[in-house]
């Protein structure tokens, strides 16, 4: 691909990259959903935290003018299949909201089974808490230029939901493999995503949730965890390990026992 041609493409899929990421903000849950609402629209936003981290990671997330880094990876002959795959992405959103309404125009259909969830009231605090940083995280790594304000539409059935979900999760993977000099960089991404989200309650849910959707940042999760465990050190003066027994600890003990039964 020649320079000027590589350019073109790599505004191209900068822009795609941002429609993506726009996309995400118009899709609600159905009421009927139930208890699995939560979990759900916590993984529809670890796919668009993890969409926006590659997006970031290749320098597409700034201002058009400035994407230039596809072409200091060397990457321009995977130019033109990220272009496709960020398209596919787009057709995802598109069919969904067709589905969402067919469901509403199906005939018979209650007023209650057309109720949406709110993310301000029906979410418990913790997953509140951690619902706005994820959606804070990826909007931020968008470039400047956003798709006009769109209706709002929901999926009412998990099936199509979880298809949604798994199809995009697919679809970034497929990205993600494109460009794999950039890979060292989302792990970067993703320790400041972890120090950004980093309250005591937000760690072991949002690791639940990333679990098979996301390695990279179920990884970065665990090492953080690990080292925030509580650690014991003891030291044994005198021989063959007994003697004194010195021990500095932070954090709680528990089911441990000292003397001859230890």
């Amino acid at each position: 691909m020649e320079p000027a041609s590589l350019a073109v493409g790599v505004l191209a899929i900068s822009g795609l990259f941002n429609n993506a990421i726009d996309c995400f903000e118009y899709v609600q849950i159905g009421r009927n959903f139930g208890q699995g609402y939560q979990t759900g629209l916590l993984k529809l936003d670890g796919a668009r935290l993890r969409l926006s981290r590659w997006g970031e990671s290749i320098g597409v997330s700034g201002e058009l003018k400035d994407t230039k880094s596809l072409q200091a990876l060397k990457s321009a002959e995977n130019v033109n299949k990220a272009e496709q795959i960020l398209g596919q992405i787009l057709e995802l959103f598109a069919d969904a909201e067709g589905i969402s309404a067919k469901f509403k125009n199906r005939g018979g259909r209650s007023k209650q089974e057309l109720l949406v969830h709110d993310t301000e009231t029906d979410l418990e605090p913790a997953t509140l808490s951690l619902h706005n940083k994820m959606r804070d995280l990826s909007i931020k790594r968008q470039n400047q230029t956003r798709l006009r304000q769109k209706a709002k539409w929901a999926l009412y059935e998990g099936k199509h939901f979880k298809r949604l979900i798994e199809d995009i999760t697919s679809l970034v993977n497929d990205l993600i493999d494109l460009f794999p000099a950039a890979q060292a960089s989302q792990k970067t991404l993703c320790q400041a995503e972890i120090a950004e989200m980093n309250a005591k309650e937000n760690l072991p849910m949002l690791g639940a949730i990333v679990q098979y959707q996301d390695k990279l940042l179920e990884e970065t999760i665990v090492e953080a965890m690990n080292q925030k465990a509580p650690r014991l050190n003891i030291s044994f003066l005198g021989s063959y390990n007994s003697g004194l027994q010195l021990v500095n600890n932070t954090g709680t003990i528990s089911n441990m026992r000292w003397g001859n039964g230890a």
